[in-house]
Protein backbone atom coordinates (compact mmCIF):
# COMPACT_ATOMS: atom_id res chain seq x y z
CA UNK A 1 0.00 0.00 0.00
CA UNK A 2 2.44 2.36 0.95
CA UNK A 3 4.41 1.79 -3.06
CA UNK A 4 0.61 2.80 -3.88
CA UNK A 5 1.28 5.92 -2.18
CA UNK A 6 4.38 6.26 -3.55
CA UNK A 7 3.43 6.14 -7.00
CA UNK A 8 0.17 8.17 -6.39
CA UNK A 9 2.75 11.04 -5.28
CA UNK A 10 4.84 10.68 -8.41
CA UNK A 11 2.21 11.07 -10.92
CA UNK A 12 1.10 14.04 -9.19
CA UNK A 13 4.37 15.59 -9.29
CA UNK A 14 5.10 14.20 -12.72
CA UNK A 15 1.93 15.64 -14.10
CA UNK A 16 2.48 18.98 -12.85
CA UNK A 17 5.64 18.76 -14.05
CA UNK A 18 5.19 18.03 -17.55
CA UNK A 19 2.59 20.89 -17.95
CA UNK A 20 4.78 23.58 -16.36
CA UNK A 21 7.69 23.09 -18.82
CA UNK A 22 5.50 23.04 -21.68
CA UNK A 23 4.28 26.56 -20.75
CA UNK A 24 4.44 29.36 -23.51
CA UNK A 25 5.81 32.48 -22.96
CA UNK A 26 4.19 36.07 -23.88
CA UNK A 27 4.70 37.37 -27.44
CA UNK A 28 4.91 41.06 -25.79
CA UNK A 29 8.42 42.51 -25.29
CA UNK A 30 6.81 43.21 -21.15
CA UNK A 31 6.83 40.45 -18.63
CA UNK A 32 4.13 40.41 -15.50
CA UNK A 33 7.32 40.32 -13.52
CA UNK A 34 8.20 44.17 -14.66
CA UNK A 35 5.63 45.42 -12.14
CA UNK A 36 7.32 45.73 -9.15
CA UNK A 37 4.77 48.69 -7.33
CA UNK A 38 3.90 47.21 -4.00
CA UNK A 39 1.06 49.32 -3.24
CA UNK A 40 -2.10 47.34 -4.03
CA UNK A 41 -5.54 47.42 -2.28
CA UNK A 42 -7.62 44.30 -3.24
CA UNK A 43 -11.00 42.35 -1.41
CA UNK A 44 -12.89 39.41 -2.70
CA UNK A 45 -15.72 37.97 -0.86
CA UNK A 46 -17.79 34.90 -2.45
CA UNK A 47 -20.80 32.50 -2.01
CA UNK A 48 -21.10 29.11 -3.44
CA UNK A 49 -23.28 26.32 -3.30
CA UNK A 50 -23.14 22.70 -4.74
CA UNK A 51 -26.23 20.43 -4.19
CA UNK A 52 -27.14 16.93 -5.26
CA UNK A 53 -30.77 15.38 -5.03
CA UNK A 54 -31.90 11.90 -5.65
CA UNK A 55 -35.34 10.10 -5.90
CA UNK A 56 -37.13 6.86 -7.16
CA UNK A 57 -36.43 3.02 -6.56
CA UNK A 58 -35.36 4.08 -2.43
CA UNK A 59 -36.95 4.72 0.81
CA UNK A 60 -36.54 8.34 0.76
CA UNK A 61 -35.34 11.16 -1.11
CA UNK A 62 -31.65 11.41 -0.76
CA UNK A 63 -29.51 14.70 -1.27
CA UNK A 64 -25.90 16.12 -0.46
CA UNK A 65 -24.68 19.41 -0.39
CA UNK A 66 -21.89 22.21 0.29
CA UNK A 67 -22.50 25.88 0.99
CA UNK A 68 -18.77 27.74 1.30
CA UNK A 69 -18.39 32.11 1.79
CA UNK A 70 -14.55 33.04 1.58
CA UNK A 71 -13.49 36.25 2.04
CA UNK A 72 -9.76 37.37 0.88
CA UNK A 73 -8.22 40.83 1.51
CA UNK A 74 -4.78 42.16 0.37
CA UNK A 75 -3.52 45.67 1.73
CA UNK A 76 -0.20 46.53 0.42
CA UNK A 77 2.34 49.82 0.80
CA UNK A 78 6.26 49.86 0.55
CA UNK A 79 6.62 49.17 4.64
CA UNK A 80 4.01 47.09 5.13
CA UNK A 81 1.48 43.84 3.78
CA UNK A 82 -1.80 42.61 5.66
CA UNK A 83 -3.58 40.13 4.22
CA UNK A 84 -6.48 38.21 5.66
CA UNK A 85 -8.58 35.05 4.55
CA UNK A 86 -11.79 33.67 5.57
CA UNK A 87 -13.33 30.49 4.78
CA UNK A 88 -17.08 29.07 6.41
CA UNK A 89 -17.83 25.98 4.55
CA UNK A 90 -20.91 23.89 5.87
CA UNK A 91 -22.32 19.98 4.42
CA UNK A 92 -25.27 18.58 4.46
CA UNK A 93 -26.56 15.18 3.38
CA UNK A 94 -29.27 12.80 4.16
CA UNK A 95 -29.01 9.05 2.42
CA UNK A 96 -31.77 6.84 0.83
CA UNK A 97 -32.48 4.41 3.49
CA UNK A 98 -35.67 4.49 5.51
CA UNK A 99 -33.12 4.97 8.78
CA UNK A 100 -30.80 7.18 7.43
CA UNK A 101 -31.14 10.80 9.29
CA UNK A 102 -29.75 14.00 7.58
CA UNK A 103 -26.13 15.21 8.77
CA UNK A 104 -24.47 18.64 8.54
CA UNK A 105 -20.94 19.87 9.46
CA UNK A 106 -19.37 22.94 9.75
CA UNK A 107 -16.39 24.79 9.55
CA UNK A 108 -14.80 28.25 9.75
CA UNK A 109 -11.17 29.03 8.95
CA UNK A 110 -9.24 32.51 9.05
CA UNK A 111 -6.17 33.93 9.31
CA UNK A 112 -4.29 36.66 8.91
CA UNK A 113 -1.07 37.96 8.70
CA UNK A 114 1.14 41.52 9.13
CA UNK A 115 4.53 42.08 8.10
CA UNK A 116 6.47 44.92 8.45
CA UNK A 117 9.09 45.51 6.27
CA UNK A 118 12.92 46.60 7.43
CA UNK A 119 14.23 49.01 4.95
CA UNK A 120 14.03 47.35 0.96
CA UNK A 121 10.44 46.50 0.40
CA UNK A 122 11.57 43.22 -0.94
CA UNK A 123 14.13 42.44 1.82
CA UNK A 124 14.02 41.58 5.40
CA UNK A 125 10.96 41.89 7.03
CA UNK A 126 8.83 40.87 11.00
CA UNK A 127 6.04 39.30 10.97
CA UNK A 128 3.07 38.49 13.30
CA UNK A 129 -0.21 36.09 12.34
CA UNK A 130 -3.46 34.88 13.84
CA UNK A 131 -5.24 31.93 13.31
CA UNK A 132 -8.83 30.90 14.49
CA UNK A 133 -10.76 27.90 13.46
CA UNK A 134 -14.30 27.26 14.38
CA UNK A 135 -16.01 23.65 13.56
CA UNK A 136 -19.42 21.07 14.13
CA UNK A 137 -18.57 18.15 13.27
CA UNK A 138 -21.58 15.57 13.50
CA UNK A 139 -20.66 12.97 16.04
CA UNK A 140 -17.46 14.25 17.05
CA UNK A 141 -16.47 15.69 20.34
CA UNK A 142 -13.42 17.90 19.17
CA UNK A 143 -15.61 21.00 18.57
CA UNK A 144 -13.59 23.29 20.38
CA UNK A 145 -12.23 26.53 19.07
CA UNK A 146 -8.59 26.53 17.80
CA UNK A 147 -6.56 29.43 18.10
CA UNK A 148 -3.30 29.96 17.47
CA UNK A 149 -0.45 33.54 17.36
CA UNK A 150 2.71 33.66 15.61
CA UNK A 151 5.45 36.08 15.57
CA UNK A 152 8.41 35.36 13.10
CA UNK A 153 11.27 36.92 10.87
CA UNK A 154 11.19 36.42 6.81
CA UNK A 155 12.98 37.33 3.78
CA UNK A 156 11.48 38.57 0.09
CA UNK A 157 8.86 39.73 -1.16
CA UNK A 158 5.03 38.34 -3.86
CA UNK A 159 3.85 41.35 -5.70
CA UNK A 160 0.65 41.31 -7.04
CA UNK A 161 0.91 42.28 -10.67
CA UNK A 162 -2.90 41.75 -11.82
CA UNK A 163 -3.15 46.00 -12.51
CA UNK A 164 -0.59 45.39 -15.27
CA UNK A 165 -2.52 42.12 -16.36
CA UNK A 166 -5.07 44.44 -16.74
CA UNK A 167 -3.75 47.45 -18.10
CA UNK A 168 -2.52 44.76 -20.92
CA UNK A 169 -5.44 43.56 -21.94
CA UNK A 170 -7.29 47.17 -21.96
CA UNK A 171 -4.75 48.10 -24.46
CA UNK A 172 -5.21 44.95 -26.49
CA UNK A 173 -8.95 45.88 -27.01
CA UNK A 174 -8.14 49.62 -27.72
CA UNK A 175 -6.02 48.20 -30.49
CA UNK A 176 -8.87 45.75 -31.59
CA UNK A 177 -10.76 48.40 -32.04
CA UNK A 178 -8.44 50.69 -33.82
CA UNK A 179 -8.36 53.62 -30.93
CA UNK A 180 -4.41 53.34 -30.55
CA UNK A 181 -1.90 53.30 -33.50
CA UNK A 182 1.86 52.54 -33.34
CA UNK A 183 4.08 50.83 -30.58
CA UNK A 184 3.58 50.80 -27.11
CA UNK A 185 5.98 51.08 -25.11
CA UNK A 186 6.95 49.03 -21.74
CA UNK A 187 7.28 52.15 -19.79
CA UNK A 188 2.99 52.76 -20.97
CA UNK A 189 1.79 49.80 -20.03
CA UNK A 190 3.54 50.73 -16.71
CA UNK A 191 2.45 53.92 -16.28
CA UNK A 192 -1.38 52.59 -16.71
CA UNK A 193 -1.05 49.93 -14.32
CA UNK A 194 -0.19 52.27 -11.96
CA UNK A 195 -3.57 54.49 -12.40
CA UNK A 196 -5.36 50.89 -12.58
CA UNK A 197 -3.86 50.17 -8.90
CA UNK A 198 -4.95 53.20 -7.38
CA UNK A 199 -8.87 52.60 -7.88
CA UNK A 200 -9.33 52.15 -4.15
CA UNK A 201 -7.73 55.86 -4.14
CA UNK A 202 -9.44 57.42 -6.20
CA UNK A 203 -12.86 55.83 -4.77
CA UNK A 204 -12.05 57.49 -1.32
CA UNK A 205 -11.05 60.87 -2.51
CA UNK A 206 -14.09 61.02 -5.33
CA UNK A 207 -16.43 59.21 -3.57
CA UNK A 208 -17.75 55.96 -5.24
CA UNK A 209 -20.07 57.24 -7.32
CA UNK A 210 -18.20 60.13 -9.17
CA UNK A 211 -14.26 58.16 -9.28
CA UNK A 212 -14.72 56.58 -12.26
CA UNK A 213 -15.11 60.10 -14.17
CA UNK A 214 -11.20 60.92 -13.06
CA UNK A 215 -9.88 57.27 -13.34
CA UNK A 216 -10.97 57.20 -16.84
CA UNK A 217 -9.74 60.76 -17.47
CA UNK A 218 -5.62 59.77 -15.86
CA UNK A 219 -5.79 57.00 -18.15
CA UNK A 220 -6.45 58.62 -20.89
CA UNK A 221 -3.45 61.61 -20.23
CA UNK A 222 -1.32 58.45 -19.43
CA UNK A 223 -2.23 56.89 -23.55
CA UNK A 224 -2.31 60.64 -24.58
CA UNK A 225 1.20 61.59 -23.56
CA UNK A 226 2.59 58.58 -25.17
CA UNK A 227 1.29 59.92 -28.43
CA UNK A 228 -0.67 56.30 -29.30
CA UNK A 229 -4.39 57.60 -28.93
CA UNK A 230 -5.26 57.59 -32.98
CA UNK A 231 -7.68 60.38 -32.13
CA UNK A 232 -5.71 62.01 -29.24
CA UNK A 233 -8.92 61.29 -27.41
CA UNK A 234 -10.05 57.68 -25.83
CA UNK A 235 -13.89 58.92 -27.08
CA UNK A 236 -17.30 57.39 -25.73
CA UNK A 237 -15.84 53.71 -27.56
CA UNK A 238 -12.72 53.63 -25.53
CA UNK A 239 -14.20 54.72 -22.04
CA UNK A 240 -16.79 51.50 -22.78
CA UNK A 241 -14.12 49.30 -23.57
CA UNK A 242 -11.84 50.34 -20.63
CA UNK A 243 -15.06 50.19 -18.43
CA UNK A 244 -16.45 46.56 -19.38
CA UNK A 245 -12.60 44.97 -18.91
CA UNK A 246 -11.88 46.46 -15.31
CA UNK A 247 -15.92 46.57 -14.13
CA UNK A 248 -17.79 43.43 -16.35
CA UNK A 249 -14.98 41.15 -16.56
CA UNK A 250 -12.84 38.98 -14.51
CA UNK A 251 -9.22 38.99 -14.74
CA UNK A 252 -6.93 36.15 -12.84
CA UNK A 253 -5.05 37.38 -10.14
CA UNK A 254 -1.22 37.20 -10.92
CA UNK A 255 1.52 37.09 -8.54
CA UNK A 256 5.31 37.14 -8.54
CA UNK A 257 8.29 37.18 -6.40
CA UNK A 258 8.99 34.37 -3.30
CA UNK A 259 9.32 34.76 0.04
CA UNK A 260 10.09 32.86 3.45
CA UNK A 261 9.65 32.70 7.29
CA UNK A 262 10.75 31.13 10.53
CA UNK A 263 8.31 31.47 13.38
CA UNK A 264 7.47 30.91 16.86
CA UNK A 265 4.19 30.07 17.60
CA UNK A 266 1.42 29.90 20.82
CA UNK A 267 -1.49 27.34 20.30
CA UNK A 268 -3.76 29.00 23.09
CA UNK A 269 -6.13 26.24 22.40
CA UNK A 270 -7.04 23.37 19.66
CA UNK A 271 -10.43 21.35 18.56
CA UNK A 272 -9.41 18.86 21.01
CA UNK A 273 -8.76 20.98 24.11
CA UNK A 274 -5.11 21.02 24.14
CA UNK A 275 -3.74 24.65 25.05
CA UNK A 276 -0.71 26.77 26.29
CA UNK A 277 1.65 24.78 23.65
CA UNK A 278 4.40 27.02 22.49
CA UNK A 279 5.52 25.52 18.87
CA UNK A 280 7.36 27.02 16.00
CA UNK A 281 6.94 26.53 11.96
CA UNK A 282 8.79 27.46 8.67
CA UNK A 283 7.24 28.26 5.40
CA UNK A 284 8.23 29.30 1.74
CA UNK A 285 5.76 30.52 -0.84
CA UNK A 286 6.64 30.88 -4.46
CA UNK A 287 4.81 32.76 -7.68
CA UNK A 288 5.63 33.56 -10.90
CA UNK A 289 3.29 34.60 -14.31
CA UNK A 290 4.19 32.34 -17.04
CA UNK A 291 3.75 34.10 -20.27
CA UNK A 292 0.43 36.08 -19.99
CA UNK A 293 -1.95 33.08 -19.50
CA UNK A 294 -0.42 30.94 -16.66
CA UNK A 295 -0.39 31.78 -12.96
CA UNK A 296 2.00 29.13 -10.60
CA UNK A 297 1.44 29.83 -6.87
CA UNK A 298 3.29 27.02 -4.47
CA UNK A 299 3.60 26.95 -0.64
CA UNK A 300 5.00 24.93 1.64
CA UNK A 301 5.42 24.72 5.11
CA UNK A 302 6.15 23.15 8.29
CA UNK A 303 4.83 22.86 12.01
CA UNK A 304 5.23 21.00 15.07
CA UNK A 305 4.79 21.48 19.10
CA UNK A 306 7.38 21.57 21.16
CA UNK A 307 6.08 19.44 24.11
CA UNK A 308 7.32 20.64 27.66
CA UNK A 309 9.95 23.37 25.43
CA UNK A 310 11.34 20.19 23.82
CA UNK A 311 11.67 19.72 20.03
CA UNK A 312 10.47 16.35 18.82
CA UNK A 313 8.01 15.13 21.10
CA UNK A 314 5.04 16.16 19.58
CA UNK A 315 4.04 15.24 15.76
CA UNK A 316 5.50 17.51 12.91
CA UNK A 317 3.48 18.46 9.97
CA UNK A 318 4.10 19.21 6.52
CA UNK A 319 1.66 21.06 4.30
CA UNK A 320 2.05 21.71 0.25
CA UNK A 321 -0.43 23.36 -1.42
CA UNK A 322 0.52 24.16 -5.32
CA UNK A 323 -1.73 26.11 -7.45
CA UNK A 324 -1.54 25.96 -10.92
CA UNK A 325 -4.32 28.26 -13.08
CA UNK A 326 -4.31 29.14 -16.96
CA UNK A 327 -7.08 32.12 -18.63
CA UNK A 328 -8.25 29.83 -21.65
CA UNK A 329 -10.81 33.07 -22.10
CA UNK A 330 -11.54 36.19 -21.03
CA UNK A 331 -14.64 34.18 -19.68
CA UNK A 332 -13.33 30.73 -18.52
CA UNK A 333 -10.05 30.31 -16.57
CA UNK A 334 -8.66 26.44 -15.89
CA UNK A 335 -8.01 26.06 -11.86
CA UNK A 336 -5.97 23.27 -10.63
CA UNK A 337 -5.34 22.80 -6.84
CA UNK A 338 -3.21 19.95 -5.53
CA UNK A 339 -2.55 19.91 -1.77
CA UNK A 340 -0.57 17.40 0.30
CA UNK A 341 -0.94 16.94 4.25
CA UNK A 342 1.45 14.86 6.27
CA UNK A 343 1.29 14.12 9.84
CA UNK A 344 4.63 12.43 10.92
CA UNK A 345 3.84 11.34 14.67
CA UNK A 346 6.76 11.41 16.86
CA UNK A 347 5.53 8.17 18.77
CA UNK A 348 6.18 5.22 16.96
CA UNK A 349 3.21 3.20 18.25
CA UNK A 350 1.39 5.82 16.00
CA UNK A 351 0.28 5.66 12.38
CA UNK A 352 1.99 8.39 10.08
CA UNK A 353 -0.76 10.03 7.58
CA UNK A 354 -0.73 11.33 4.35
CA UNK A 355 -3.28 12.96 2.60
CA UNK A 356 -3.87 14.29 -1.22
CA UNK A 357 -6.14 15.86 -3.04
CA UNK A 358 -6.12 16.82 -6.57
CA UNK A 359 -9.15 19.30 -7.68
CA UNK A 360 -9.35 20.41 -11.32
CA UNK A 361 -12.29 22.54 -12.94
CA UNK A 362 -13.33 24.87 -15.35
CA UNK A 363 -14.64 28.25 -14.03
CA UNK A 364 -16.59 30.40 -16.75
CA UNK A 365 -17.79 33.59 -15.68
CA UNK A 366 -21.13 34.47 -16.77
CA UNK A 367 -21.76 38.13 -15.06
CA UNK A 368 -19.62 40.18 -13.17
CA UNK A 369 -21.39 38.40 -9.87
CA UNK A 370 -22.10 35.17 -11.56
CA UNK A 371 -19.88 31.94 -12.10
CA UNK A 372 -20.32 28.87 -12.42
CA UNK A 373 -17.89 26.15 -12.22
CA UNK A 374 -17.57 22.67 -12.70
CA UNK A 375 -14.60 20.24 -12.26
CA UNK A 376 -13.31 17.08 -10.59
CA UNK A 377 -11.81 15.95 -7.28
CA UNK A 378 -10.13 13.27 -6.45
CA UNK A 379 -8.63 12.48 -2.64
CA UNK A 380 -6.44 10.08 -0.72
CA UNK A 381 -5.72 8.91 2.55
CA UNK A 382 -3.10 6.99 3.92
CA UNK A 383 -2.80 6.34 7.46
CA UNK A 384 -1.33 3.22 9.05
CA UNK A 385 -2.14 -0.48 7.46
CA UNK A 386 -6.01 0.75 6.66
CA UNK A 387 -7.39 -1.48 3.98
CA UNK A 388 -9.05 1.29 2.58
CA UNK A 389 -6.63 2.15 -0.41
CA UNK A 390 -9.00 3.66 -2.67
CA UNK A 391 -9.13 6.82 -4.51
CA UNK A 392 -12.18 8.67 -3.96
CA UNK A 393 -13.50 11.05 -6.71
CA UNK A 394 -16.14 13.32 -7.58
CA UNK A 395 -17.76 14.82 -9.54
CA UNK A 396 -19.37 18.49 -9.28
CA UNK A 397 -20.93 21.65 -10.29
CA UNK A 398 -21.29 24.76 -8.39
CA UNK A 399 -22.45 28.26 -8.73
CA UNK A 400 -21.20 31.37 -7.28
CA UNK A 401 -22.19 35.07 -6.07
CA UNK A 402 -19.18 37.29 -6.12
CA UNK A 403 -20.80 40.02 -3.70
CA UNK A 404 -18.12 42.34 -3.74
Amino acid sequence: MRSKMVKMKVSFIGMFVCIITSLPVSALAIELTDYLDPNYKYQDAELGLQFNMSDGNQDQMSYNGNGSLTYNMEYSTLPLKWDVDLKADTDFSRGGDENDSSRKNLYIDGDTTVKKYLGDYTGPFVYGGLVLGVRDLEGSDDNDPKIKVSAGLGYGRITTATPLMEAIRCIEDLTKYGLIAGEVQDEVYLKLADVIAKEAEYKSRYSKREYEKYWYEDMEIVLKEAGILRNETLGALGIIRIQDILTYEQVLRRKHGWEAGVQLDYLVSDYSGEDDDPGMGIYYEYAKPFGLKWQLIDRVGYSTILVDGEFGDSAHTIENKFELSYEMTDKIDWENIWTLDIILESDSDADDTYLNSLDTGLRFYLSNTIDAKTGLQFTHKDKGDNEDDRVDSRLYFEMIYTIF
